[in-house]
């Protein structure tokens, strides 16, 4: 709809659609396009007052190495401890914007979920990754799903191999 009061496209940060987001939620692993997904989420918190959350989610070992693995014969613990490095590291770095983070076991999609609903986000920013082959099959598309099952606005940020 155009009219008095409406802009084409998107308002700069700061602009009345930011405003809209009070808590923002950031699934992150590590890899570059969740360090693009959450710089991004960083400049939307930042220009809005919005609380910046961030989820680190490991797979449990049934679903890395199949349903036959257990916690009793695969311990997740230092895969746990690799994520919580990786995401102190990342959240260091942020600056100007209120940010709450933890790390959880669990299917990815269904526990970025879970924790939007308990944090009461209203926006779900994932970075976009290329699956192929039996990674796909076997993982699916993490943003994807969320797009597919979240009550709340989703962001997917493409990473840009320019940087």
């Amino acid at each position: 709809m155009v009219g008095p009061g409406f802009n084409v496209g998107a308002p700069p940060l700061g602009g009345r659609w930011c405003a809209l987001y009070k808590r923002i939620l950031v699934g992150f692993d590590g890899s570059p396009e969740s360090l693009e997904a959450l710089r991004r989420a960083s400049e939307l918190a930042s220009a809005s007052g919005a609380e910046l959350h961030v989820i680190a989610v490991v797979p449990p070992p049934s679903v890395i190495l199949g349903p036959l693995m257990t916690p009793e014969t695969f311990d997740v613990r230092p895969l746990v401890e690799a994520a919580r490095g990786a995401l102190e590291r990342a959240v260091g770095e942020l600056e100007g914007v209120s940010v709450h983070w933890e790390v959880r076991v669990g299917e990815p999609a269904s526990t970025i979920l879970d924790y939007a609903e308990e944090a009461g986000v209203d926006l779900i920013v994932l970075g976009r990754r290329r699956l192929r082959g039996v990674e796909r099959i076997a993982l699916g598309s993490v943003s994807s799903k969320v797009v597919s099952h979240s009550p709340v606005d989703v962001l997917v940020v493409k990473h840009s191999p320019e940087g």
